[in-house]
């Protein structure tokens, strides 16, 4: 029992699962590909470049050191950027999840080449979702620590 938990609590491990599930979205990409025409390797990288815009307005607005704005009612700068990466990823992911279907009703893709572009998508997107919140480093907290819960 205890070799199944480090094996499923081991990075390298998850990292190779999502590899495999990575190549795994690519692949029916490119089959649904092989049913016609070459839209859903557009829509494949549509996908893939989906989270894009969340990492670069992420490290923009957290490249400035010093905030001079010390109400927390108002909103910054650094936010309006993060929210706008934010809308253009989630237009990005409604694209690549709504385009196959329009192709599909307008007879240029099969029902077929539809499910399989949808489903490497999601695929693609979630694994890219999944890497970088992986390799995010976690906020730390200015809390003081607390050092023994003594009174003082």
């Amino acid at each position: 029992m205890n070799s199944t938990n480090s094996f499923k609590s081991n990075p390298l491990n998850r990292i190779i699962g999502l590899s495999v599930l990575l190549s795994m979205g690519f692949l029916l990409v490119i089959l649904a590909g092989i049913y016609g025409n070459w839209f859903p390797i557009i829509i494949g990288i549509i996908f893939a470049v989906a989270h894009l815009p969340v990492a670069i307005t992420k490290a923009i607005s957290n490249s400035s050191d010093y905030d001079f704005n010390f109400d927390p009612t108002t909103s910054s700068a650094g936010s309006v950027v993060k929210e706008f990466g934010q809308f253009l990823s989630a237009f990005l992911v409604v694209t690549g999840l709504y385009l196959p279907v329009v192709l599909q009703h307008s007879h240029i893709l099969t029902k077929t080449a539809m499910v399989l572009t949808i489903v490497g998508g999601s695929l693609i997107y979630g694994t890219v979702y999944t890497f970088s919140a992986f390799f995010d480093e976690p906020e730390e907290d200015d809390e003081v620590a607390d050092l023994g819960g003594g009174v003082i």
